[in-house]
């Protein structure tokens, strides 16, 4: 499948405006804001939510803990989701704000921070096996959805 940063503007312009400055909300400073991707592939949906998350959160003391749950069953794609490397064309999809703070260039390549990589946590998982995640703030599935 074919999957990119911020894939579809308009339905992460609405993530942006609507959705996430609710999850933030009469939200507790020790609260984590917990979200899932399912079907997440090689992780560019995850970290669009994950830079979302961040350029919306509080700043200090105040900011959240931020989780993001990203699951998939073909491993090959996780890895590549947990090293965060992708190639320079990403530039295309992404403005060049959030390369400078989220990225580094590395051989060629975009590598995602650290910072960023910490909130995103890619691991195996079967939706029609293994049973769901519970608590959660947000549940998107963009990507599983359209295939």
């Amino acid at each position: 499948g074919v999957t990119s940063f911020f894939r579809d503007e308009h339905a992460f312009d609405v993530l942006e405006r609507l959705v996430i400055p609710r999850l933030f909300e009469n939200r507790k400073p020790d609260e984590t804001i917990r979200v899932w991707v399912p079907g997440c592939a090689t992780g560019e949906e995850a970290y669009s939510i994950a830079m979302l998350l961040k350029e919306s959160a509080p700043r200090g003391a105040a900011s959240p803990n931020l989780q993001i749950f990203a699951t998939d069953i073909d491993e090959r794609a996780l890895e590549v989701a947990r090293a965060g490397r992708y190639p320079a064309t990403i530039a295309t999809d992404i403005t060049p704000k959030r390369l400078k703070e989220f990225f580094s260039r590395e051989d060629g390549t975009y590598r995602v921070s650290a910072d960023l990589r910490e909130v995103c946590l890619y691991s195996s998982h079967n939706l029609l096996r293994d049973p769901p995640f519970s608590k959660l703030d947000l549940i998107t599935c963009r990507n599983l959805l359209i295939y």
